[in-house]
């Protein structure tokens, strides 16, 4: 991800309007960022994996729709944030799926 992507997620205000204008109700751009922020501090690092397997888990159980790249969240952004954040998302949930097996435990 460049300097100016992960910028721009660092500064997600969690104000909602992306899950919002999205046909489709997707949380993706919101759970991304959040994501995003979690994962570029050097504290977030121990329970990166979990973190990412529960929260997408839980906007996926929440009901919230997929994304299918339509773009309006990333058009409505206060802070300009890329739906390119969604793609690296997934990435992360995959990978962390691999290394767990797919296990969460509870803490």
């Amino acid at each position: 991800m460049n300097r100016v992507a992960l910028l721009c997620a660092l500064t997600c205000i969690g104000c909602g309007a992306c899950v919002a204008a999205c046909p489709n109700s997707s949380a993706s751009l919101f759970t991304s960022a959040k994501l995003t922020q979690f994962a570029k501090l050097p504290q977030g690092q121990p329970e990166r994996d979990i973190r990412t397997i529960r929260m997408v888990t839980t906007m996926d159980d929440e009901g919230f729709g997929n994304c299918s790249n339509i773009g309006e969240c990333e058009a409505v952004c206060p802070k300009g944030i890329s739906i390119n954040n969604i793609s690296r998302m997934r990435r992360d949930y995959v990978r962390a799926v691999l290394r767990t097996g797919g296990r969460v435990t509870e803490s």
